[in-house]
């Protein structure tokens, strides 16, 4: 009987897959041609509704900042494409470049109280799958009372950036983790270069911590500093882990899991399968997304905003999405973990920053600042935590993110409102790389 099972239960997946195979492959190029238009311009419409939702996060005095946006064209000539020209822009379905869409924050004028605890290194946010720039909304305003000018980048292929559907599954020289590297770290460059920025902090949550440390690798004198929030692909897989946790499964939940993994490896994505829902189904699955996962919106307005711009941002194919089983096994561990490769960066300093409810484990940062402290020339590591914050740090408690970001980067109290609260510090940077960088 548990033969059969087993049997029914392989067959049901390879059957599911060879569905979805053709389903989301009609399905992407179908949506992008019939709905990319409108889609597009619903999707700015609700950037422009977090815009102003932002305004009112940050405790700033509106006539102290400026917030404007941005497309930057990407010359398809330095990324690893088969073919140079996409038609697949969401700006001009004949031009021959691409672009990569952001948001910038300035500070006009400084806040008194804070005196001179500021930066002019640029702070440049790069966002996790299958999310966008304005999902650091409740912290764009109140980050530049430290920084300078604060940017939030659409990554190619998501939110208003080219989209470009099946450009990594297609158009790449090879289907390798590192030709799909290469694509988003030369578009980040390019970006980088048209922005006549020098120097920069980079922070990236989630995948966008995984594109950071990628960059870095091949890009260090452009950096200052590495914020990684809550990073994906850090650890290595434990294969024991896994196989204990799949056999306390009932039959059921088992057939769903190896279903679920075998779609992961197949390139089916979450986006993908909403798109093949009526369009009712799609969007209430975001907002139950929203009220149950992102409960520190209880504002029905700040809701309606940021299911808006999930919903629209998921139901445009893009190749952003496709990046996802390049870079990650089925367990969401690195293929190529970044545990091994952070320490070998030439960046100076390294921080990592999770959620104390994340189900992004910080152990993984604290291996990290273990290996770089038995290297000579590492980066420095320090690890912090945000309090009451799961996975999204940012919008779980954007007060604690602010006093994160702003405390790794070396800002002192008096760069942090009082009322913030305090990161939880799981790993200091030793003392001796800072009379180091002192000296």
């Amino acid at each position: 009987i548990s033969l059969k099972r087993e049997m029914l239960s392989w067959a049901f997946t390879l059957l599911t897959i060879l569905a979805a195979q053709v389903l989301f492959s009609m399905n992407k190029i179908i949506m992008f041609w019939s709905n990319a238009t409108e889609g597009l311009e619903q999707l700015r419409i609700a950037e422009t509704k977090l815009i102003a939702l932002a305004k009112t996060f940050g405790d700033r005095p509106a006539n102290s900042f400026e917030i404007s946006t941005k497309d930057t064209p990407v010359p398809s000539h330095g990324l690893p494409l088969k073919e140079k020209k996409c038609k697949f822009s969401s700006r001009n379905a004949e031009e021959e470049d691409l672009h990569i869409h952001s948001v910038c924050v300035k500070a006009t004028r400084r806040n008194n109280e804070n005196g001179n605890s500021t930066t002019s290194t640029p702070l440049v946010l790069m966002h996790g799958y299958m999310n966008g720039a304005m999902y650091f909304y409740r912290n764009l305003v109140g980050l530049t009372n430290y920084f300078d000018t604060v940017y939030s980048l659409d990554t190619l292929g998501c939110g208003l950036s080219s989209r470009c559907p099946d450009f990594i599954n297609k158009r790449l020289v090879t289907q390798s983790r590192e030709a799909t590297e290469t694509l988003f770290v030369e578009s980040l460059e390019a970006w980088r270069k048209a922005n006549k920025i020098d120097k920069m902090i980079l922070a990236g949550h989630s995948m966008g911590g995984y594109l950071g440390v990628a960059y870095c690798e091949r890009y260090p004198q452009h950096v200052e500093q590495l914020v990684l929030l809550s990073p994906a692909g850090v650890t290595h897989s434990d294969p024991e882990k896994t196989k204990k946790f799949v056999q306390q499964m009932s039959f059921s939940r088992r057939m769903f899991f190896t279903t679920a993994r075998s779609l992961f490896e197949y390139g089916v994505t979450p986006a993908g399968f909403v798109r093949t829902l009526p369009m009712g189904r799609g969007r209430s699955m975001i907002e139950s997304y929203v009220e149950t996962r992102l409960t520190s919106i209880d504002n029905l307005e700040e809701q309606a905003a940021v299911t808006d711009y999930l919903y629209h941002n998921a139901m445009i194919p893009g190749c952003q999405e496709d990046m996802l089983n390049k870079f990650l096994t089925s367990s969401a561990s690195g293929r190529v973990p970044t545990v091994d490769r952070i320490p070998k960066l030439k960046v100076p300093h390294v921080s990592f920053v999770y959620g104390d409810k994340d189900w992004m484990d910080v152990e993984g940062g604290i291996q990290v600042s273990e290996q770089v402290s038995e290297l000579q020339n590492g980066p420095a590591v320090d690890v912090y935590q945000v309090k009451n914050a799961g996975h999204m740090l940012m919008i779980d408690n954007w007060e604690g993110f602010h006093a994160s970001v702003v405390t790794m980067c070396g800002g002192g109290k008096e760069a942090i409102p009082p009322q913030f609260p305090t990161p939880i510090k799981r790993v200091a940077v030793p003392s001796s790389w800072m009379e180091k960088t002192n000296t």
